[in-house]
């Protein structure tokens, strides 16, 4: 049957969300804007954690100005689980400096020169320096999660690092491979 004949009723023609996310963006996180700034506040603390001759790489990996989904699902579900503690905002980081750490070593494989609007670490210093650095960031994810009294908080780190590392080599091994189900 095609659309046309169809007896269903029409759905009303909605306004396209916008790509930037705007202001839905804003309202879906205004309630969690004090956790994001925390959060924002402890990604810049972590910019000086590294060797004073990579501080420049972490601060322009680390200071990108991402939408910060990730923490802002953090926050969201904490504020529904009950109340939202400093634990919640070390993790947001973990997760974001993990997050960070997949996109730089994306735009390498990729070969991507922008990311959110401006070069990516790998078009500035080269692919060699955005690896290492995203290898960084991952080590810094995992440093973090040892602050936690349990070793299951890196283990989850270690087990999405490595689920997410064997994704890009299995799509590297299958790049354009259109037989591949």
């Amino acid at each position: 049957m095609l659309a046309a004949d169809s007896k269903l009723a029409p759905v009303p023609a909605q306004d396209p969300i916008p790509l930037d996310g705007g202001d839905l963006w804003k309202q879906f996180i205004e309630p969690v804007e004090p956790f994001l700034q925390a959060v924002n506040e402890r990604l810049a603390e972590q910019v000086n954690s590294f060797d004073p001759a990579i501080i420049p790489y972490a601060d322009y990996a680390i200071n990108g100005q991402g939408k910060h989904l990730r923490p802002a699902l953090v926050a969201l579900t904490a504020n529904a689980l009950g109340k939202i503690t400093d634990s919640h905002v070390t993790s947001a980081v973990i997760i974001e400096m993990v997050h960070l750490a997949t996109l730089v070593h994306d735009d390498v494989m990729d070969e991507a020169e922008i990311r959110r609007r401006r070069p990516t670490l790998a078009a500035n210093w080269g692919n060699e320096i955005a690896v290492l650095f995203g290898d960084c960031l991952f080590a810094q994810a995992l440093k973090l999660a040892s602050s936690f009294p349990t070793p299951e908080v890196c283990r989850a780190v270690a087990v999405a690092t490595n689920t997410v590392c064997a994704g890009e080599i299995l799509q590297t091994q299958h790049r354009r491979d259109f037989k591949f189900t």
